[in-house]
C-alpha cells in the first residue's frame, strides 16, 4: 500500500527525518511509536501528502504520490484523524455526512452504517459539539470511515480519553479495520495502544527509524539500547559471552553468570535485556525449568499500574513485575531476601 524510499526531510528548525526504506502492506495496521519530537507526526503528514517528501520517493496504492496528477485522487482515498476530534457546530448526522458532501456524493446508507458501527446511532440528532469527549471521538471515527477509505492515518487519536473510553473505542476500531481490510497508520507514544491495534510496529527516535517488525518481537527482542529503553526493558546489564553450547550463551555480568539463548559468539561484549514480567520472584527456591536462579534482596518496590515493580539486588540489579495479589500473599517488603528466576529464552542480548 505504501512504499517510502530515501527520505531526507528537513524542517527550518533543523530537525531531520531520515528513512531509507519503509513499506506498509495493504490491510495492515502499522503503528509508529516514539517519544515527543521523534518525527512521528512529520512522517504522518508526509504520508498524508500534507508535506512534500523531497528528496525521496513515495508510492501509495501503486501510484507515484509525488506526482501532481496523483495527489488529489490519493487524498480522496484516505482519511486523517487528529488527536482532537474537530467537529462542526451541527448534528452528529451532519458531521458524519460531511466528507460525502465535500465529494458531492449522496448518503446511500453509509452514515447510518457508521453510526451503528461506532455505537452512536442514538446521538444522530444531537449537536456534536455538546457531546462527551468519548462520544466526540466516536463521531470523528465514524466520519473518517464513512467514505470507506483505503488508508486511514491516526495521529495520537486517543490521547485525551480516559482508560475505559479508550479501551472501548480501540476495540471498535480494531473490529472495523479488520472487517474492511483498511490500511491504518497509527502514531502514538502509548505502547498499549500500539500493542492493541498493530500488526507491525516501528520505533522512531530523533528522526531515525530504529526498528520495525511484529510488536511482540520488538518488545522481546529490541535491536538497540534506545529501543529497549523505550519499550520498557528495565533490566539492562553490561556483560560478555564467556562460553557457548549450541545456542546457549554463558554471559558474565559482574560476579554472576547468566544463561541466555542467543546467536552471539564467545567474546562478544553485550547488553543483556530482561523484561520485568519475565522475572519470577518467590520467598523460597523453587524447582522449575528456568535456567537462571539468583538469591537477592529487595531494594525497593514501587506501584506501577496494576502491578508492583521490585528492584532486586542479585549482585546485579534485576527488575521484576509482581501482582498486588502475589505481593500480599508473600508479604514482601524492602529488605526481604527473595529468589528471582527467568528463562534463558526470556533474556535477549544486544551486541555492543
Amino acid at each position: 500500500m505504501i512504499k517510502l524510499r530515501n527520505l531526507d526531510f528537513r524542517l527550518p528548525s533543523g530537525f531531520a527525518l531520515n528513512i531509507d526504506s519503509l513499506e506498509i502492506r495493504e490491510g495492515e495496521v502499522f503503528a509508529v511509536i516514539g517519544p515527543n519530537g521523534a518525527g512521528k507526526t512529520t512522517l504522518l503528514n508526509i504520508l498524508a501528502l500534507l508535506q512534500e517528501a523531497k528528496p525521496g520517493a513515495l508510492e501509495i496504492g501503486g501510484s507515484d504520490a509525488l506526482a501532481p496528477s496523483s495527489r488529489t485522487r490519493l487524498r480522496r482515498s484516505m482519511a486523517y484523524l487528529f488527536s482532537r476530534p474537530y467537529l462542526v457546530n451541527d448534528t452528529v448526522y451532519s458531521n458524519v455526512e460531511l466528507p460525502l458532501r465535500f465529494r458531492g456524493e449522496r448518503d446511500s446508507g453509509q452514515v447510518a452504517e457508521m453510526l451503528e458501527v461506532f455505537k452512536i446511532g442514538y446521538l444522530r440528532d444531537r449537536n456534536a459539539t455538546q457531546l462527551s469527549q468519548g462520544e466526540r471521538h466516536r463521531v470523528s471515527m465514524a466520519r473518517a470511515f464513512v467514505t470507506r477509505p483505503r488508508l486511514v492515518l491516526l495521529d495520537e487519536p486517543f490521547s485525551s480519553l480516559d482508560a475505559r473510553a479508550k479501551e472501548a473505542i480501540i476495540g471498535d476500531l480494531r473490529r472495523i479495520t479488520r472487517a474492511a481490510k483498511t490500511t491504518v497508520v497509527l502514531v502514538t507514544q502509548d505502547q498499549e495502544e500500539a500493542l492493541a491495534l498493530a500488526d507491525v510496529l516501528a520505533v522512531i527516535k530523533g528522526g531515525r527509524l530504529l526498528q520495525q517488525g511484529k510488536p511482540q518481537e520488538i518488545f522481546a527482542r529490541p535491536a538497540s539500547k534506545e529501543v529497549a529503553d523505550f519499550v520498557g526493558v528495565e533490566t539492562l546489564l553490561d556483560g560478555e559471552v564467556k562460553a557457548k553450547s549450541d545456542n546457549l550463551c554463558s554471559v558474565s555480568v559482574g560476579p554472576a553468570t547468566l544463561e541466555v539463548a542467543s546467536e552471539c559468539a564467545v567474546g562478544d561484549k553485550v547488553l543483556l535485556c530482561v523484561r520485568p514480567e519475565a522475572v519470577s520472584v518467590s520467598k523460597a527456591p523453587e524447582a522449575n525449568s528456568m535456567r537462571n536462579h539468583f538469591r537477592g534482596k529487595i531494594v525497593s518496590m514501587e506501584p506501577w499500574r496494576l502491578e508492583y515493580r521490585l528492584s532486586v539486588d542479585c549482585g546485579f540489579n534485576l527488575i521484576a513485575a509482581v501482582t498486588k495479589r502475589s505481593l500480599d500473599e508473600m508479604g514482601l517488603k524492602p529488605g526481604d531476601e527473595v529468589f528471582a528466576s527467568f528463562k534463558a529464552t526470556a533474556a535477549h542480548l544486544i551486541r555492543r
